[in-house]
């Protein structure tokens, strides 16, 4: 039995992702194909544009056997913590052969050198490293140049450096390939080419659209090319938008201008403050957040107002979804590449998916859970588990609860949800 996994979002599956399930069993002759996804909330700090329910079902109908949950603590996090709890949820299952990723033109070969450095992350790469952010340079582009600056050493091109260092699958390939190595685990890492629009392209593109794209034409109603660039659901997609069956940002604003009214408008904040504990917010955006903020205020307003040359979009959409969403800085949280992973929580599964559950459940080391209450039972109060399911079962009736009172239908607690079987 040959199992590849991939890790990824599926926000919405389209023929991009249908390509890659395809080109991983040729590459692999993988008879299952198990998929980690992240829940209701997405790694770029925003709400999926279905519920994991919804992108589990196309996600089976695509092609993919399993589907496992990462974590909301994790999805939601830095391309690190994404990519270090995807890999330890698939190395723990004990039977997954490969890791297939996908990659704009970088092979296998091509990660080996940048993954080396960033693993060792010797005392000259954080050197560099330090210097760029005591500068004021974003964490990403402090990296770029520590790498850059060691590389060029080595003989190596600084523009391709560069190049390499900007595709968002290369960010996440190197994220997947260090934790591979710092597990010393056996999965195998396997590339496979992005074919058609670029990961952040807005232009719908024929054949194989991005991802971007096809939710930029769903809030636009144009289901014709939505359809065109979908495998499968365009039009269930479609109909739960015009419901208003989905959840975005301008929908959590009630509840951030909550926090910022009980939690930050008349706090004092001086260098000496400390935050208010909220995983990935520091002091210097506690106090950013504060003197920022205004009652009434868009999100794109409020991120127009936040942005500073350190402090990127994406960081501040998941600090701002990780204080709606109440998750802490909990000394777990600390180190990524220590970060727990005690369970994988079971989404989905194709009908012939049985001898792969019966394996997992056989050679797994992490509780397989297949109900989110039974995960409620099986962890004690107060434990690192029973934190990480709790944030999990929060983040989806949230989404649930606001999904459900625009759509007004009836609303499905998330301790009562059923796995979807294909």
């Amino acid at each position: 039995m040959v199992t590849a996994g991939i890790i990824a979002e599926y926000n919405p599956f389209h023929k991009g992702h249908q390509y890659h399930i395809e080109e991983t069993r040729k590459k692999t002759n993988a008879d299952y194909v198990i998929v980690v996804m992240s829940g209701d909330f997405v790694q770029r700090g925003e709400p999926a544009i279905a519920d994991k329910y919804f992108r589990t079902e196309l996600a089976l109908k695509g092609g993919v056997d399993l589907v496992l949950e990462i974590p909301a603590v994790y999805a939601t996090a830095s391309a690190e913590y994404f990519a270090t709890a995807g890999v330890k949820l698939l190395h723990q299952l004990h039977c997954v052969d490969y890791l297939s990723f996908g990659s704009e033109w970088a092979s296998v070969d091509d990660y080996e050198l940048y993954v080396q450095l960033l693993v060792e992350e010797s005392p000259e790469y954080q050197s560099h490293l330090q210097e760029g952010l005591r500068q004021g340079k974003s964490f990403p582009l402090a990296r770029m140049d520590a790498l850059c600056q060691i590389m060029e050493k080595q003989g190596r091109n600084r523009e391709e450096i560069k190049s390499f260092l900007s595709e968002p699958n290369h960010i996440l390939g190197l994220e997947y390939m260090k934790s591979l190595r710092r597990l010393q685990s056996d999965i195998v890492p396997v590339t496979v080419g992005r074919r058609g629009a670029g990961y952040h392209e807005e232009k719908i593109i024929e054949g194989f659209p991005s991802a971007t794209s096809l939710r930029l034409e769903l809030k636009k109603g144009r289901s014709t090319i939505i359809n065109g660039g979908m495998y499968t659901g365009a039009e269930q997609l479609v109909d739960r938008y015009m419901r208003g069956d989905f959840v975005q940002w301008e929908d959590l604003m009630p509840y951030l201008e909550y926090i910022y009214m009980t939690e930050f408008r008349f706090a004092r904040w001086s260098d000496e403050n400390n935050n208010l504990d909220y995983f990935g917010v520091d002091d210097e955006m506690c106090r950013r957040f504060s003197n920022q903020f205004q009652l009434g205020y868009s999100f794109e307003e409020l991120i127009g107002h936040l942005h500073t040359k350190r402090l990127t979009d994406a960081t501040w959409r998941r600090g701002l979804l990780h204080m709606v969403l109440k998750m802490k800085d909990y000394d777990f949280l600390k180190k990524a590449a220590e970060i727990p992973v005690p369970y994988a929580r079971v989404l989905g599964f194709s009908g012939k998916a049985t001898p792969l559950l019966k394996k997992i459940r056989e050679k797994a080391r992490l509780d397989v859970i297949q109900k989110p209450s039974m995960g409620r039972r099986l962890y004690p109060q107060g434990s690192v588990e029973a934190e990480i399911i709790g944030m999990d079962i929060l983040a989806a009736d949230l989404y649930e609860q606001i999904a459900a009172k625009k759509s007004s239908r009836k609303f499905r607690p998330e301790l009562t949800r059923q796995q979807v079987i294909n």
